[in-house]
């Protein structure tokens, strides 16, 4: 086999492929070639002429712990790839197909191996005008004949030895890329900010703790950070003043929760404004401007606002209209004359967007409505770089400001997020990594209020898996896994998960699954048009059904006691309330009054038990109609998903106590008991608690030790 490098570049008929980059060029010019097709070219590329087989290629490219459906998949990168090679719909020329075998590649292949020259590569292929055949415009370079010889010389003499050291300058080759990490303290370290000068940076470390994080602040080379903030909660979106002596940033949770400053060499915080959540924060490189995301209303979108830190007034800036979740990650331009960010029309369906400071319409820059996060702007401001599963794996990506396709950077691997960019432009930061959550499995005792031995790993991946819900019959569960390359439900075994099987495969965000009462059908909610709505599929597989219309955010669903009808919550009217609609299909009637977001009813269909998203508690009000009441406080709105009820009571995770734990409120006698104490927090706003219907196990979400750290490209260009 041909002894490979990262620098290798392949040539074939009128294409060449840099391994490298992972880029196929046609003539000189890029060919769009999405992830597993290229990959697949690679394979092929390597072994020329021979039989690769199917079973080769499902080993290399989809690990025996994948779960995919395999000859679909392949068939779709080989049909991929011909398309790209201009081959679609006839019969290859390239690439061989052996029925039921495998594949081979037919055509010469010259491997370069980087040792070929700068000037050669850059060459297109030369037509002959009375051939048919190409030459390769290299080869004249390589054994130039006299009719060449005599031309360079005598333009050598001509030119002189400045023009020679010209020439030998401009062939001197460029400093590489490197990439190396910036930081590598245990836990999670996220969202870098570079100071005006490029030499400092600013980042969002959790502490190895998994339930809060602080900003600090290291200069890169070193190794010790210096510790901004003193929180309980969490923090986010930390940005530098133009003069580097301020940092602004968010804090996202708890009763503290706004816009700060706190000065970059360590001091006391200062509070600039109230706010909730954390949507994105942005300073001026031009002025002391902050702009950030807010609502005007819980009707409203999120929009962008302007706030001078001077004055503390905010401006709107954007105005986003429908019915839509709105405006958010904003980030100014490199001459402070704009605004990048994006706009979101429901969870899941997000494009990039930019909008003038000055105001006026918003510009669309992408229009896939892929994830999108991260962004950050090139040096030159012509550009637009953010994180996105365009290819099914998290990599970066540029837009550019004059529109066209994203391109792949070729820095970044597969799962890289939280693109930021120095003002010099040659250095480059992200995070590597993501915090996935793992699902454990609790054994209870028949009384389902103590634990029968410790946690056991029940869900390991290194796909995200969350939303596990038991089949009231208790053989299956059904959860949301991203292991496919989206967001899909599957379902598995209730014991040990064993059988996984995809159930939907709809290729955009889906989630929250749950069972009707004779275990035959599952409602989720899933986003086909951008906005979320409430969909049906029977539990065997088939083609989903939608319950809702999907004009406004319908999610979170349940059903009934007697399957009759679905609850979900919508933004329909009056901010987030809980709505139900037949499970025959029909018009939806509003439940709540004074806000809900995940619901479930009784089994003896007397009360409904709902969480909201924004007032901490779990709530119930008469199926029939009537007055709400709150019958526990201590469940944060941050993990609204992550609480159950059974007959007898409510299980929930607390956060109220020394360490984290799973409590169980008993509705009989009004008492709170502690089931176990937990090693972290589930992830917020990502359900992952469930209870099976005899009470004897609880199913869990729950951040484990992770392993994020941020990533420096040097001579970045």
């Amino acid at each position: 086999m041909h002894p490979k490098t990262a620098s290798d570049r392949i040539r074939f008929a009128e294409f060449e492929v840099d391994l490298g980059s992972g880029e196929l060029f046609r003539e000189g010019r890029k060919v769009p070639l999405q992830e597993q097709p290229f990959q697949v070219l690679r394979i092929l590329l390597e072994r020329p002429g021979q039989l690769v087989t199917r079973e080769e290629l499902r080993n290399q490219l989809w690990p025996a712990d994948t779960f995919v459906d395999f000859d679909h998949s392949l068939n779709k990168a080989v049909a991929k790839l011909r398309e790209a090679l201009g081959q679609a719909g006839a019969k290859s020329q390239l690439i061989e197909t052996l029925p039921r075998r495998g594949y081979r590649f037919t055509a010469p292949v010259e491997w370069m191996n980087g040792n070929h020259s700068a000037a050669a590569e850059s060459l297109p292929a030369v037509s002959q005008s009375d051939s048919n055949q190409r030459t390769d415009a290299r080869w004249m370079f390589r054994f130039p004949g006299r009719a060449i010889l005599l031309p360079l010389a005598v333009i050598a003499l001509l030119l002189g030895l400045g023009s020679t050291g010209y020439i030998f300058r401009r062939s001197a080759a460029r400093p590489s890329m490197t990439t190396v990490p910036l930081t590598s303290l245990p836990g999670a370290e996220t969202e870098a900010a570079f100071s005006s000068d490029g030499e400092q940076v600013s980042f969002v470390w959790d502490g190895n703790s998994g339930n809060r994080t602080d900003v600090y602040v290291k200069r890169i080379g070193t190794e010790r950070p210096l510790q901004l903030t003193q929180s309980s909660g969490f923090v986010c979106c930390d940005v530098w003043s133009s003069d580097d002596r301020y940092i602004a940033f968010m804090r996202c949770s708890g009763e503290d929760q706004g816009i700060f400053l706190v000065p970059s060499l360590g001091g006391p915080e200062r509070r600039l404004r109230n706010t909730v959540g954390c949507n994105g924060l942005g300073w001026s490189p031009a002025a002391p401007v902050l702009v950030f995301s807010e609502k005007n209303s819980p009707d409203t979108p999120f929009a962008l606002f302007l706030m001078s830190i001077e004055d503390l007034q905010p401006h709107q800036l954007t105005f986003p209209a429908g019915n839509i979740v709105g405006d958010q990650d904003p980030v100014f331009s490199p001459d402070g004359k704009s605004i990048a960010f994006i706009r979101v029309i429901g969870e899941g369906t997000p494009d990039v967007y930019n909008v003038a400071l000055s105001g006026g319409p918003a510009r669309q820059l992408t229009f896939d409505k892929a994830e999108a996060s991260g962004l950050t702007w090139s040096a030159d401001g012509k550009k637009i770089i953010f994180s996105s599963h365009r290819d099914g794996g998290l990599s970066l990506w540029a837009v550019s400001l004059a529109g066209g396709e994203p391109e792949r950077l070729p820095v970044g691997g597969a799962i890289a997020t939280g693109p930021t960019i120095s003002r010099k432009g040659d250095r480059l930061a992200y995070t590597q990594g993501l915090i996935r959550p793992n699902l454990w499995s609790i054994a209870l005792s028949q009384n389902g209020r103590k634990v029968s031995g410790g946690p056991s790993q029940f869900l390991f991946s290194a796909a995200s898996n969350n939303g596990p819900q038991f089949s009231p019959d208790g053989k299956r569960l059904a959860f949301t896994t991203e292991r496919s390359g989206y967001n899909e439900i599957w379902t598995c075994g209730a014991t040990d998960c064993s059988e996984p099987q995809q159930l939907t495969f709809l290729k955009v965000v889906s989630g929250m699954p749950r069972w009707s009462p004779d275990s035959k059908q599952i409602v989720f909610d899933s986003r086909p048009t951008g906005h979320s709505q409430v969909m049906m599929i029977s539990a065997e597989g088939g083609s989903p059904v939608p319950l809702t219309d999907g004009k406004s955010e319908d999610k979170v669903p349940s059903w009934s006691s007697d399957g009759k009808f679905v609850y979900f919550c919508s933004n329909r009217r009056d901010g987030s309330q809980i709505w139900k609609v037949p499970s025959s299909g029909g018009r939806p009637v509003r439940v709540t009054r004074h806000g809900g977001f995940a619901a479930f009813e009784s089994s003896d269909g007397r009360y409904l038990y709902y969480a909201k998203d924004n007032e901490p508690g779990i709530w119930r009000m008469p199926t029939g109609g009537g007055d709400e009441t709150r019958i526990l406080a201590d469940l944060s709105p941050e993990y609204w998903g992550d609480w159950a009820l059974s007959k007898s009571g409510v299980y929930y995770v607390s956060e109220a106590g020394p360490r984290p734990a799973i409590e169980f409120f008993d509705l009989a006698s009004k008492r709170v008991s502690r089931v176990a104490e937990l090693a972290g927090l589930p992830p917020q706003g990502d359900p992952g608690f469930a209870v099976s219907p005899d009470g004897t196990r609880i199913i869990f979400s729950q951040v484990d030790t992770s392993a994020v750290d941020l990533m420096l490209v040097k001579n970045f260009r």
